[in-house]
């Protein structure tokens, strides 16, 4: 359970690194981090429009899942340590959308002002 844990943790503290470093535009668009929807991936300045309206609902979703990873190795049982960490998950999934729908969002909106 431990090795799982710290896993997962290490996935998110690194996928908070990938979030906020495209937010600010030390990742321009590539192939394998970022949000690569093609509204976003359209040109630098969708890119950047987009991860920084993704920023806060991306790492809130980001940081919700750790808390719940850590607090699962806390709990007494296998069943309620599996809840907290699918909840994580789920947790993280839904910050990714969100995050995702409001960059699109903003990607279209710099898209209608060029």
């Amino acid at each position: 359970m431990i090795f799982a844990v710290l896993l997962l943790v290490a996935s998110y503290v690194f996928l908070v690194f990938v979030i906020v470093r495209c937010a600010d535009g030390r990742i321009g668009i590539n192939s394998i981090a970022g949000i690569r929807t093609p509204t976003i991936m359209t040109d630098e300045q969708t890119w950047l429009a987009g991860h920084k309206a993704a920023r806060n609902p991306s790492l809130a979703g980001t940081i919700g899942a750790i808390v719940l990873t850590i607090v699962a190795v806390f709990l007494p049982n296998l069943e309620s340590q599996s809840f907290a960490i699918i909840l994580g998950c789920l947790l993280l999934l839904a910050g990714i959308l969100y995050g995702t729908a409001k960059g699109t969002k903003a990607a279209r909106k710099i898209l209608a002002n060029q």
